[in-house]
């Protein structure tokens, strides 16, 4: 039997006492599973942590590297051609919107070339924002702050 455990016998009689020890069994076994995923999980959290906060700046190991450099390419890059991509697909899908002419699948269409313009230009704004807002809330929980050369928002990096 593919449901009992390994010590019974398919002639056993199905009683009590065997099905409360499958119970066991099989609870043990879920119980084990979820706590070692959870502390595989805590360790991992804990490790992307400790490393960061032990260096007490983030980013601090890129200055003066390449490293920065593609930083400061990457977000001139979101800026640069991110943003006015932007405004091209919301030109395309509003004027696709207006011209649709009461057609309900153009409409959706454009509609939803619309809604995913603004979505790439809420990632965008995110990306330049976000670390920022990193650098605030580490600032306000435990004193970490990030380096001035992983900011995109500080000044020109490049220099």
């Amino acid at each position: 039997m593919s449901n009992s455990s390994d010590s019974s016998n398919a002639s056993d009689p199905i009683t009590l006492y065997s099905l409360a020890r499958h119970a066991k069994l099989r609870a043990s076994q879920a119980v084990w599973s979820s706590t070692l995923r959870r502390s595989l999980q805590a360790y991992l959290v804990l490790g992307m942590f400790t490393a960061p906060a032990a260096a007490q700046e983030i980013g601090d190991a890129y200055c003066g590297t390449p490293v920065e450099d593609f930083l400061f390419l990457v977000f001139s890059m979101l800026v640069g051609l991110g943003l006015p991509a932007t405004m091209l697909y919301v030109g395309r899908s509003g004027l696709s919107y207006m011209r649709a002419s009461g057609n309900p699948n153009q409409q959706n269409e454009a509609r939803r070339d619309l809604i995913l313009s603004f979505t790439g230009f809420g990632i965008i704004m995110l990306a330049i924002v976000s670390p920022e807002i990193m650098d605030k809330f580490f600032a306000e929980t435990g004193g970490v702050s990030m380096s001035d050369c992983v900011m995109p928002l500080r000044g020109d990096s490049a220099s």
